[in-house]
């Protein structure tokens, strides 16, 4: 496992947003012939990006975002996949920000938070076949997923280390209300069914990272201990010196026996010299095992395959002479990496989350499409 090392980085959501990025070059088909390709980059006044995707069938598939058009503040958009389209559908009035989180379980569940900010409104929005509808709103605090099991299960996390954030919230088909979770501080969640669900994050007054994974069997949510499959957590003393924390930045949960979890840790001399390490974790349902990733590639999401293995978007070396390193890469069943790339007309693409559509092998991302006079929102396709 190679580490990544760099000068003074800053860390936060500018870092996260920046890294992604990445100019991609094309590379030949694989053996079955499926590949990734740009599939869809219309041209939007003003700036806009995608940042959500949420799919449950090959006719159910849903992406997300946001535009800011003349003037702020950024307002939420939606496209949906219908008849080999995709079209744009309206959401409710007065919903500000961008959605950064979607999940969905068939054509009349399917949900979204939008947010503008741990200062600004927050709001879940549902789908029910026909319209959308504001099904909760939240005066301030951000919101950092949302996860459904069905219409009357649906859980919203609200935390990010930019800011405290809404907590935990569940929906039982009626009404809205705030989750025990103890000193929980889930942020990013992965459903196997509503007995099964799985989060990473934090707890309160517990390290100096977000190196938490949890666990909810149906009643109760609880912390799940990892042993040695990540890093410690070493807080920098009073005096100052060296630290390092873990930063879990996603969770895949396919079954009780296959569970995934990924970021980095952040090791510091207490001055001016930084690194950063790949962290991938799996859990095959009796114990946590580390796995090492290849090359300078930071994981940010996961999505499953289809067929055993998983597929990782992150950053390589922003800062480094070659930013466009292993932005996408696949893991197969048996181990095997490989980097995968995209053939962009010599634009600029970055990916943001990926989804795969069940009963495939086909997946669908989100991004946006840069050019030197222009930045759209980007769906791609692996098929």
């Amino acid at each position: 496992m190679m580490i990544r090392t760099r000068r003074a980085v800053a860390c936060g959501a500018a870092l996260m947003a920046a890294a992604m990025a990445g100019t991609l070059a094309a590379v030949p088909a694989q053996a079955n012939g499926a590949k990734w390709r740009v599939f869809d980059a219309r041209p939007t006044p003003g700036s806009d990006d995608f940042r959500a995707v949420a799919v449950s069938s090959k006719r159910n598939a849903w992406v997300f975002g946001g535009v800011i058009g003349d003037t702020p503040p950024m307002r939420p958009i939606a496209r949906r996949w219908a008849g080999g389209v995709w079209h744009d559908v309206d959401l409710p009035d007065g919903v500000v920000g961008g959605i950064d989180a979607a999940s969905t379980t068939s054509a009349r569940n399917v949900w979204a938070i939008a947010d503008y900010g741990d200062a600004g409104p927050s709001s879940a929005l549902r789908w029910d076949g026909k319209t959308w509808s504001i099904s909760h709103q939240w005066a301030d605090g951000l919101t950092s997923d949302v996860i459904t099991t069905g219409r009357r299960d649906v859980w919203v996390f609200g935390y990010s280390r930019a800011g405290a954030g809404v907590g935990t919230w569940h929906f039982d088909g009626s009404r809205w209300s705030r989750a025990d979770v103890g000193d929980l501080l889930p942020e990013r969640g992965s459903v196997v069914s509503a007995r099964d669900i799985w989060a990473v994050g934090a707890q309160r007054s517990t390290g100096c990272g977000d190196r938490t994974v949890a666990h909810y069997d149906g009643r109760r949510w609880s912390a799940v201990p990892t042993g040695d499959a990540l890093p410690p957590d070493i807080p920098q003393p009073d005096e100052g010196g060296p630290y390092q924390c873990v930063h879990l930045r996603d969770v895949l949960a396919t079954s009780r026996r296959d569970v995934w979890v990924a970021g980095f840790v952040y090791r510091s001399d207490g001055g001016d010299h930084n690194e950063e390490q790949a962290v991938l974790a799996h859990w095959d349902g009796t114990t946590w095992r580390r796995e090492d990733v290849p090359g300078r590639h930071i994981p940010e999401r996961l999505a499953s395959d289809g067929r055993g293995g998983l597929w990782t978007i992150g950053w390589g070396d922003p800062y480094g002479p070659t930013p466009e390193s292993t932005p996408l890469m696949h893991r197969a069943a048996d181990g095997t990496w490989r980097t995968a790339t995209i053939d962009t007309g010599g634009r600029t693409a970055e990916i943001t989350e990926l989804a795969l559509v069940p009963g495939t092998r086909s997946l669908w991302g989100v991004g946006r499409i840069l050019t030197p006079e222009a930045r759209d929102g980007a769906i791609y396709r692996y098929r």
